[in-house]
């Protein structure tokens, strides 16, 4: 069933082109630090060096190596956004899904609650909540981010599951003294499974993005290496001003790529899945 669910995909051009540029990436995020075991803190004389065969992506100013922070950067961006996705998806599934069983005061108070939430400045209240904490983890940066993505996708799988609930499959469920959790696990989770799936490649796109916006403030992880501290380092040390361009161009060129990755497999399963989308 999940193979003829994904093989239309796997006809579409944009389809394989996203999902290879964002595969090249993951790759390089596992497997990058693994192959090129250079410290990414280690510090040396070689400073501000030009690409060369030695750095092959040029040095900072502390003579760390760029590439070394590159592969570690992505492994960290990715990790933080899996992890943001992760907590969106599960929040937004859950208020979504008891406020269509449930419906009465308990779908007027979530739906309210995910209002506020949604009509909240996000990334001001994430900014609060982050120049607060002295020691951000990348775990801690990844909950700021996922306590805030949810609400738009709470509201759709809440219309989504409504609307089924009028079909005949539920109401035997229902008749046969089905739980309310058996009862949205197994006939009302499984009619939103391609959406949830699209929902969550754009919760990890708005991790992504998210904790390049915090560390280029300084509101980042306060611990390791990711693609936004990189470009942090590079406008703190006023890198594009000295025309240091292998030390902000790298990660820059990573975040686009991954983002627009993302955003392309995202639109081209939405056109796939999606009947008033798909081409006649």
């Amino acid at each position: 069933m999940f193979a003829t669910m994904i093989r239309p995909l796997f006809k579409n051009k944009k389809f394989i082109i996203g999902i290879s540029i964002f595969l090249f990436f993951l790759m390089l995020g596992i497997l990058g630090p693994v192959l090129y075991r250079v410290s990414p803190t280690k510090m040396t004389w070689n400073y501000e060096q030009p690409p060369s065969a030695k750095h092959p992506l040029g040095t900072d100013t502390y003579g760390r190596d760029v590439l070394a922070q590159l592969l570690h950067g992505i492994r960290s961006s990715l990790y933080i956004g899996f992890l943001a996705a992760i907590i969106s998806l599960s929040i937004g599934t859950v208020v979504g899904s008891l406020a269509a069983v449930k419906r009465g005061i308990v779908d007027d108070t979530l739906m309210a609650i995910t209002n506020i939430v949604l009509t909240t400045p996000s990334i001001l209240i994430a900014i609060l909540i982050a120049s607060y904490l002295r020691i951000r983890s990348m775990e801690v940066v990844a909950v700021i981010l996922g306590l805030f993505q949810w609400p738009w996708f709470a509201r759709a799988i809440r219309a989504q599951l409504m609307s089924v609930m009028s079909r005949e499959y539920v109401y035997l469920s229902i008749m046969a003294g089905y739980s309310d959790m058996r009862l949205v696990i197994e006939d009302l989770l499984p009619t939103i499974a391609t959406y949830a799936f699209m929902s969550f490649v754009l919760f990890i796109n708005g991790g992504i993005m998210g904790e390049a916006g915090l560390s280029l403030i300084g509101l980042g992880p306060t611990r390791g290496i990711s693609l936004g501290l990189m470009l942090q380092w590079a406008v703190l040390m006023e890198a594009v001003r000295r025309g240091l361009w292998w030390w902000f161009v790298p990660p820059g060129i990573a975040i686009v790529a991954l983002t627009a990755s993302l955003m392309v497999i995202s639109t081209t399963m939405d056109e796939v899945f999606n009947p008033r989308l798909r081409e006649e």
